[in-house]
């Protein structure tokens, strides 16, 4: 999984520095390290991506009426969706598969994945109350999405669950998708 990344990221064009290796394990998913023996100096470059491997609604604004109303974060949260769900098929699953599985019993630690029992320790705190913020947001967001993407048909990414969709775009962790029964050709008509 993660030479398979690395081979597509750097056949894209993708650069790590020699001094940095690309590390994977269950606690901290995909990261870089400086490697053993190496020390990272002043203006040494890291890493870099070109923007033809960048995960972006700059990527999928390419056309489509409903796809310049609705906002780049909810357009790409759907996208994203739709690549998951492509699996194999999609140009990003090398990278998509790295991320954290959406499917495991716990796989984010964000008060919306909070359990039950985890959920009483905070009942009365603000936590609570910004977890509630954030959940109806997302929902209306998410309903907002719809409306505006898949007027006729909107069945195909409903809400299962509460979902911390910011972190989709901001960690692209896949929360939701696995919940969702995704039509993978419903986007691309916005493509088109």
């Amino acid at each position: 999984m993660l030479a398979e990344f690395k081979d597509w990221f750097l056949n894209g064009g993708g650069y790590f520095g020699d001094h940095v290796e690309l590390q994977y394990d269950e606690l901290r998913n995909l990261h870089l390290r400086v490697a053993e023996g190496q020390q990272v100096h002043s203006g040494s470059c890291i890493v870099s991506c070109p923007h033809a491997l960048t995960l972006s609604h700059l990527n999928i604004r390419q056309g489509g009426s409903a796809s310049l109303s609705v906002s780049s974060l909810n357009l790409l949260r759907f996208f994203l969706i739709e690549q998951y769900h492509l699996g194999e098929q999609s140009f990003w699953w090398p990278y998509i598969r790295i991320l954290p599985d959406p499917s495991s019993e716990h796989p984010f630690d964000t008060p919306l994945y909070y359990t039950d029992d985890d959920l009483k320790w905070i009942q009365g705190t603000s936590l609570e109350h910004s977890r509630r913020k954030m959940e109806a947001m997302w929902k209306e967001e998410h309903a907002e999405g719809l409306q505006k993407l898949f007027p006729s048909d909107s069945s195909h990414y409903p809400w299962s669950v509460p979902a911390d969709l910011s972190a989709l775009t901001s960690q692209l962790n896949m929360q939701e998708i696995v919940q969702v029964g995704c039509d993978s050709h419903m986007l691309k008509e916005l493509r088109q």
